[in-house]
Order: C-alpha cells, then structure tokens, then sequence
C-alpha cells in the first residue's frame, strides 16, 4: 500500500545529512533542523545525563570533564576549509564545509531568491552562536551554573557623517547581550563575560585586525558566445543582478536605501549544546555544533568553521556585484576559503584559540582578458564587506543579563 506524504512541499525537500538530523531545505531555510529529531536528541542527551531539574547544568557537567580530558592528550592546530559556488542561473551562494551546506543569498529586490539569509544577517548569526558557545564552555571550566544561555548579537549602522562609512560598508557597532539563568554572583558572571571575550576564536577574528592574503585567482578562458542550446547561466544571473544594483544605486541617490541595522539570536539546546540560531528580518535558522572532542555529535559545522564560510560566501557575493558593475563576464565562479585554528585545549596549550593563515583562491570561467579578472579581484578585496571587517579591528561591546531573553530583543 503506497502511503501519501501529507507533509507541505518545502518538508518534503529536505536533504537528510548524518542521521537526518541536518537538513537543507531548496525553497527555504539556509540550514533546518527537524524538530521532531531535535527532540529525539534532546530524548538521547538526556538519557545518558542523570535526572535533574537543569538540562544545561548536566551538559556543564559532561563538557567539564571533556574539557579535562581534552587537557591530557595531544592536540594539533584544525585545518578548515569552506568552499562557495555560485549556483548557475540563481546567483545563490552554495556554502559546503565538510558534510554540510548552507545557502546564502539575496532577497527579489537584489536579484536573489530569499533561499537562505545573506552574508551580513549570517555573520551576526555566526558571532552569537560563539558567544552563546563560549559562555557554555568557560562556564564548565570555571565551574558556574548555567540553566540557560541566549545571546542576541546586533549591528547599527554608523552616523551618515563617519568618513569610512562612504569607503567600505560592512557590519558596525557590533553589541551582544547575553541572557543567562543562573544563581552565579555579578562578580562571577563579570569574570565570566571577560573569559568569553578573551577565549572566542571568532570573537578575536573581528576585534584584532587579520592579515587576511590577496586571492589567488585561477582563470580559465571560456567563449565570448555562449552555446545558444544550453540553459541560462551565471552570466544571465549578472545581466539581471547590473539592473538591481542600478535600481539600488538610483534609490540610494534619492535617500531611499534602508539601514543595515541587523540582529540575530542563538540560543543554546541544554541537552546537546546545540545552537540555534535566527537571522535577519527574514528569520532563517543556523544550526551549530561543537567539535566531537567537546561534546559534538556531527550534526552541523562548528561555528569557527561557518565564520569562514561567511567569508567565502561574502567575497563570492561581491565577485558577482561587481563583475555586474564593471559588466565582466562570467560562466562560473568558485572561491575556496582555508585557514588554521589553533587547538582550544591540549597538553602544553595555555593560549587562547586563534585563526591563522587565512587566505582564498577563486576559480573563474570567462571570455575576459586576465587582466580584466585581476582587477576584479582588486575592486572585490576593496569592498567586500567580512574581507574588510575581518581585517580592521573591530570594537564589540558586550552585556550579561540574567533571566530569559525577551521575545524581541534588539
């Protein structure tokens, strides 16, 4: 007997990855988790943990003597790499880091589908993920009780009148405020807050200035006419994109262009450490994990390795705006982000985690001359948005409230 799947369509799409658990919705979120096997997890985690009144504290538990374990052994700097392709037709950003893929992309008024939240909506959604997470893993070393932990992340945009504003825009006045349920004194809690800032690897990629290298550019010659029986491409995707950013241009010009204020929020899964997180005005889901030797259970990248990705999928964003501008033609785009990140934990470690030798290469396909793509490369690295935050320090204040977040919290 054939059984009818009454589930919608967009539910019907998904792409299970490890278990089912990771999922990639087509036609909706970047990264979705099924509730149903989130709670199965929940059911799983919990299982193994004894009964009590506080999930999250008997994950502190686990994770402290994770991290304790993880003291005695031998550890070795993470190589990470993220790749970013822009899909054909769509434009869209197809982010994969290992297993795993999100995609980025553009609301309808900027040549985009709304598939998944853009490069600035996911970069504050990556840094209230590792704040949330690192509250929970100083928390476990330090010994403080914690029945519950949401961060909210946001970014404002600066006065008309600041002077970089005009040269590069990209996520300013960054802020969090993180919501704990915990009977710690103020006194711990403020210890607490400073062992966060000083510890994230994220947190220090954005508040110290990153020797981020050049793009290495690949370049391989395409036809200057394309083959009339194949579908649309890329380069029908940046015909239209030209006409957004005109229209966007124009808007600017008559002081209707929006601010860039944006606002995440991450909230931590007490059972797993899982981080779930929303995005943007349009409310797309993340879902982080941590590593296996600190509790992960492989069910989405670390947040150190999406912080990458977003770099990928931001450098890839601009390529396409501004080969649309400058009306260069391209048949296929790919850029592969790699750096190191330095063990959190280990014998002979008393250092904080940080990135090092972050560095991208980008393949393109195009009839344009060399020199045409090398000059790209240069407009792209003189306006991409992560590219220059990443590289200018960055100043992010930071808040510890207690109690839970309010529903809308900015």
């Amino acid at each position: 007997m054939t059984h009818h799947d009454s589930r919608p369509p967009r539910q019907r799409r998904l792409l299970s990855l490890r278990g089912g658990l990771l999922a990639i919705g087509v036609l909706g979120a970047i990264v979705a988790l099924g509730s149903a096997t989130l709670h199965a997890s929940r059911a799983t985690a919990a299982a193994g943990a004894e009964t009590s009144a506080s999930p999250l504290s008997d994950y502190l538990t686990r994770k402290q003597a994770a991290l304790k374990a993880l003291e005695q052994k031998a550890t070795t700097p993470t190589s990470i790499t993220a790749k970013v392709t822009a899909e054909s037709r769509s434009g869209v950003r197809r982010l994969r880091i290992r297993d795993y893929q999100y995609l980025s992309d553009s609301d309808r008024s900027f040549g985009g589908y709304s598939l998944g939240a853009g490069s600035w909506d996911t970069e504050v959604g990556v840094l209230a993920s590792a704040v949330a997470d690192e509250f929970v893993v100083q928390a476990s070393r330090s010994g403080i009780a914690l029945d519950g932990v949401e961060v909210v992340f946001t970014s404002h945009p600066d006065d008309a009148a600041t002077e970089k504003t005009h040269k590069v825009r990209y996520p300013r006045n960054l802020s969090y405020t993180a919501y704990l349920e915990t009977p710690a004194s103020d006194e711990q809690l403020d210890t607490l807050r400073k062992a966060v800032e000083q510890n994230s690897a994220v947190l220090a990629l954005v508040t110290e200035p990153q020797p981020i290298s050049h793009g290495k550019v690949v370049h391989t010659p395409s036809a200057a006419t394309r083959d009339p029986n194949l579908p649309p491409g890329l380069r029908d995707f940046l015909v239209e994109k030209r006409q957004a950013i005109l229209r966007r241009a124009e808007e600017a010009k008559a002081g209707k262009s929006d601010p860039y204020a944006l606002h995440a929020r991450a909230r931590v899964e007490p059972n797993t450490g899982l981080r779930e997180v929303r995005t943007g005005d349009r409310d797309f889901q993340l879902i982080h994990d941590s590593s296996p030797a600190l509790l992960g259970y492989g069910l989405a990248p670390t947040v150190e390795e999406h912080q990458l990705g977003v770099l990928g999928t931001c450098l890839t964003h601009i390529f396409e705006i501004q080969a649309a501008t400058r009306q260069v033609v391209l048949d296929s785009l790919e850029v592969q982000v790699e750096g190191t990140l330095a063990p959190r934990a280990g014998k002979g470690i008393t250092s904080a985690p940080r990135y090092s030798d972050i560095r991208y290469t980008v393949n393109v396909e195009s009839p344009a001359p060399s020199a045409d793509i090398d000059q790209l490369r240069e407009a792209v690295e003189a306006s991409c948005p992560v590219y220059n935050l990443l590289k200018d320090a960055q100043t992010v204040k930071g808040e510890v409230k207690r109690g839970t977040a309010p529903k809308k919290a900015a």
